[in-house]
């Protein structure tokens, strides 16, 4: 008998290689004639809706036991378990990912032109008009707080609860949604904004304030790309700020990137209060209390074959990636 964890890392593992066919796929012919636009469309539209919507879910609907609505609620597409709270953490995470944003990807960006990385396929907008930033505010930011929280804070995260805890779920799911990106310029970044998605959505019992995370992380990405690109008052400050290698930029950065830090793990610590008091208590790096009891005891071996098999698969990916990027 198939327990729920094996289930939904099966779905999860079926979504992570259709990405992976997927990327490779665009290096050869006639995907490698498509122009940065096209390439960026097409990949964003089969990534997003195919592998990380339809996969998952047929996979998940065949495999289920019980209800399709039962299915949601395990996946926590419910109400919260206190909605005022549950309100101020999302939005809360959709002001203060903005600043944490622009100052990761700014020291992201400074480690990869350190060690000689370019990105192996030059995907990218063109931001000819106001029209091109709407259609990327949906290709960025909407396709994936729907798609990639279905598959990650959805799918895997709650698999990973069943025959485990609060505490390995939010920190494993993280890492693999690093390895999803599939882009090392982006993993570091993802696994602490896995995180903290995982957090208040395991809090809040809800996937609401992840998606509303998420989507505000990644919509600020097609801000500061649109706002540089047409070089307005906000774009020229940024990229003076941000992109510079000096000492007193790179200091303006951290101090950023640390209040930014420090006001996300206060509101995930009240998340953390306003939830049910742990069985077993253990602190996510020292600082946000989750539970390390598992109700329905330990993952064998078969539970987690096909996620250790997703994570080595991903990995060696991800290296060859990187590997490639300096070399080239």
């Amino acid at each position: 008998m198939m327990s729920v964890r094996f289930r939904h890392t099966i779905a999860y593992a079926a979504s992570m290689i259709a990405l992976m066919l997927l990327q490779t796929t665009l290096y050869f012919e006639p995907f490698a004639r498509f122009s940065d636009f096209g390439t960026d469309v097409f990949y964003t539209l089969v990534s997003q809706i195919l592998c990380m919507g339809v996969v998952p879910f047929v996979i998940l609907i065949a495999l289920n036991k019980g209800s399709a609505k039962e299915l949601f609620v395990r996946m926590r597409y419910k109400a919260p378990r206190d909605a005022k709270a549950c309100l101020l953490i999302s939005l809360g995470m959709m002001l203060l990912i903005t600043p944490y944003t622009m100052a990761f990807n700014a020291l992201s960006n400074l480690l990869f032109r350190i060690i000689g990385y370019k990105k192996g396929l030059p995907i990218g907008t063109v931001y000819l008009g106001i029209g091109d930033f709407w259609l990327a505010v949906l290709m960025t930011a909407v396709l994936p707080a729907v798609f990639e929280e279905f598959t990650n804070r959805g799918v895997l995260l709650s698999g990973l609860q069943s025959r485990g805890s609060e505490y390995s779920a939010v920190i494993v799911s993280a890492v693999m949604f690093g390895l999803m990106h599939q882009n090392p310029s982006q993993m570091i970044f993802a696994v602490f904004g896995g995180l903290a998605f995982g957090v208040a959505a395991v809090k809040c019992d809800s996937i609401i304030p992840a998606m509303c995370a998420h989507f505000g992380n990644n919509v600020v990405a097609v801000i500061l790309d649109y706002s540089t690109q047409k070089e307005t008052a906000f774009g020229v400050w940024y990229e003076k700020l941000f992109s510079s290698n000096s000492i007193l930029s790179i200091a303006v950065v951290f101090f950023i990137l640390g209040i930014s830090l420090y006001g996300m793990v206060k509101l995930l610590q009240y998340a953390a209060r306003k939830a049910p008091k742990p069985v077993s208590e253990k602190k996510l790096l020292g600082l946000i209390t989750l539970d390390a009891y598992s109700p329905e005891g330990k993952a064998t071996l078969k539970d987690n074959a096909f996620l250790y098999a997703t994570a080595v698969a991903e990995g060696a990916f991800v290296l060859i990636l990187l590997l490639w990027g300096i070399l080239k």
